[in-house]
């Protein structure tokens, strides 16, 4: 069986508005219903977990209310850290055994193809994690000096990230630590490998408003195409 985690446990303090970034409008729709979409089309039997701060569920009843199609199977009190709320998903999702994926929320245009190569992925090797060549030059700085780094051996990490379910329970199954800044992290750090999958340019996370303004503008584009 496939299951997704949806993490949205943010308020979203970073994008300046009073109402949390999953939550915004996006060609008319909340943030968090395009992210749904691609997941429902990619998989339509999904077991979705939405891990949500405690303050926003009557928001998320409301969306529901207008968009009945974006409901989930359960939907559960987000975490200190990323850690925390992702492990509170793993908590609440059914004890058998499947392959689970986990997404953040803002990131609305992750394209199909790109989550049904992660889910096969990691059916095949255990885990996969989708990641993007690294554009800009990066340098290394510290105590005053700095040096560059070669981008080409650089990847920039994405979401879907999909793993064996027993897995990454087992892997969870430790105290939380400050370098665990995403689920490869955590499964790595218990002595697992997993595999590298292309990932997707546009698959942005909306983080600042200079965020939103580019997927204003990549939606646009991408229903011009489609001729909607």
């Amino acid at each position: 069986m496939r299951f997704l985690i949806l993490v949205a446990g943010g308020t979203g303090t970073r994008m300046n508005r009073s109402v949390a970034k999953q939550f915004l409008p996006l060609g008319g729709r909340p943030v968090i219903v395009h992210t749904l979409e691609r997941f429902r089309e990619a998989f339509s039997d999904l077991f979705v977990v939405l891990v949500l701060h405690e303050s926003l569920h009557s928001t998320w009843d409301d969306v529901v209310k207008v968009h009945p199609a974006a409901a989930v199977d359960r939907v559960v009190d987000g975490g200190a850290e990323r850690f925390h709320s992702v492990l509170k998903g793993l908590e609440s999702l059914p004890d058998e055994a499947g392959w689970v994926g986990i997404h953040d929320a803002v990131r609305p245009f992750v394209e199909v193809d790109t989550i049904r190569r992660c889910y096969s992925a990691a059916e095949e090797h255990g885990g996969a994690i989708p990641v993007v060549p690294v554009k800009d030059t990066i340098r290394r700085v510290g105590e005053g000096v700095s040096s560059p780094l070669d981008r080409a051996t650089l990847r920039a990490v994405q979401t879907p990230q999909v793993f064996s379910l027993p897995e990454l329970r087992r892997a969870y199954a430790r105290d939380y630590a400050a370098h665990f800044t995403d689920d490869a992290s955590v499964w790595e750090s218990s002595g697992r490998t997993l595999r590298l999958v292309e990932g997707d340019l546009y698959n942005l996370k909306l983080t600042t408003p200079e965020d939103l303004l580019s997927a204003e503008a990549f939606l646009a584009l991408r229903q011009s195409a489609a001729g909607e």
